[in-house]
């Protein structure tokens, strides 16, 4: 009877076990990733790239009758196929925030997302020199890569201290290598690029610490870089632009020299959940709604939208004044929900009596720099902007609407005749 009592026990005990390994939840292994750097493409990441480098006429007329038109303008064609490929379903973004709610699920997607920036990414010619660094900032040490392009004139250059996008979570100088290198050359400036701490490790205002901690280095060592320290000029896109905001206030605010020019892409220059863009944009379009609402309490911990009373640093555009920051390139995308706030940001500066440029590429959504490598008005908005931007920051004003740097900017094929045949090679 004992024997039978502990036979029975035993296979009861195996039995119980099972059905709590079987109810504990199941973390998927995650796929080994390729190296970022050297950068070298897989097969289907090199099959994606040639697919979408076939004329953009092709797309035009796959999409015939069916354009995206809002808010009259009309969505790129490839970026509409794009978006279509890249559209994520509810499960994905779940699977996305359990995943990133762990420090290795952090790190597989951050990888993942600068291998898909640097994809499309366009490949400008080679630079003279490139040089990893880290700079001692207030936060512990900050790396930095810096470009020199090949330059054709004598003397020290202008420098553009820049900070990637990637909603203060995810991106870095690797993802931003081939854009920064895009810079360098069509600027003809030195691009020191910032790879600044992120949230949700490193809220608010870690990033806008790091970026200004590396302007004032590289105010302070101007000459050893071969630059010229009247000539030195912040940037970024999205996030990054906010943190570039936030440099040039801080400036303001302490009464020291601010940067000589702002330079910002599709930036984060405030609070956008009213705007009519966040309404038009919010879902389909690669930056969401529910993106940014995922972002506040990882980036911002104690901010609450709509109810805090936010300081000119947090909500630059809505801040009492903007008056001595320093003259200020605004580009910004149609199809995007930071759209509005971007342009409320330039319509400020102006309002404050400060020089401003602004152009919003209508055609083009959120992220369009890391796409310059196969949508072609992404590549000329792009190159306009940093062209302009080089010459302005040389010559210590920005261009009158007569100076312009290219032919006006040709943004969308318009759709081709029915009786034309453009086929489109599948990927």
């Amino acid at each position: 009877m004992k024997r039978n009592t502990l036979i029975w026990t035993a296979v009861a005990g195996v039995v119980v076990t099972g059905l709590v390994v079987a109810a504990r939840p199941r973390v998927p292994r995650l796929p080994r990733l390729p190296r970022l750097e050297p950068f070298l493409e897989t097969e289907r990441e090199r099959r994606l790239r040639r697919f979408y480098s076939q004329p953009a006429a092709r797309f035009a007329y796959h999409l015939h009758r069916r354009r995206v038109v809002i808010d009259g303008q009309m969505l790129d064609a490839k970026f509409q196929h794009l978006l279509k490929l890249g559209s994520e379903r509810d499960a994905a973004r779940r699977m996305f925030r359990l995943m990133f709610a762990t420090s290795a699920g952090r790190r597989y997607l951050r990888v993942l997302g600068d291998r898909r920036w640097l994809v499309f990414s366009k490949q400008s010619a080679p630079m003279r020199r490139t040089l990893d660094l880290v700079v001692q900032g207030r936060g512990g040490g900050v790396s930095v890569r810096i470009y020199w392009p090949q330059s054709e004139g004598q003397g020290p250059l202008p420098l553009l201290v820049y900070a990637h996008g990637g909603g203060f979570i995810a991106g870095s100088v690797a993802a931003m290598d081939r854009v920064a290198r895009l810079m360098a050359n069509e600027a003809q400036a030195i691009v020191v690029s910032v790879d600044y701490r992120l949230a949700p490790e490193y809220p608010f205002p870690a990033a806008a610490d790091d970026v200004e901690d590396v302007f004032l280095w590289a105010r302070a060592h101007a000459a050893a870089l071969g630059a010229d320290p009247e000539r030195i000029a912040v940037g970024g896109d999205s996030a990054g632009g906010h943190a570039a905001i936030n440099v040039a206030q801080r400036q303001v605010f302490e009464q020291r020299p601010s940067p000589a020019m702002l330079l910002l892409f599709y930036p984060a220059a405030g609070l956008p959940l009213q705007d009519p863009s966040f309404q038009l944009f919010a879902s389909g379009f690669g930056l969401d709604a529910a993106f940014i609402n995922y972002l506040f309490p990882r980036v911002w911990p104690t901010l609450v939208p709509g109810k805090d009373k936010l300081d000119a640093l947090v909500d630059p555009r809505s801040a009492p004044s903007l008056a001595g920051l320093p003259p200020t390139i605004v580009d910004t995308a149609g199809f995007d929900v930071l759209r509005d706030v971007g342009a409320g940001f330039a319509r400020r500066l102006q309002e404050c009596g400060v020089p401003v440029r602004y152009r919003n590429r209508s055609s083009l959504v959120h992220g369009f720099l890391q796409f310059g490598g196969v949508v072609e008005a992404a590549d000329q908005a792009a190159t306009e902007t940093l062209r302009v931007f080089g010459r302005a920051l040389r010559e210590g004003r920005l261009p009158g609407e007569a100076d312009a740097a290219l032919e006006p900017l040709r943004e969308d094929v318009a759709d081709p005749a029915p009786g034309l045949d453009f086929p489109l090679a599948a990927p």
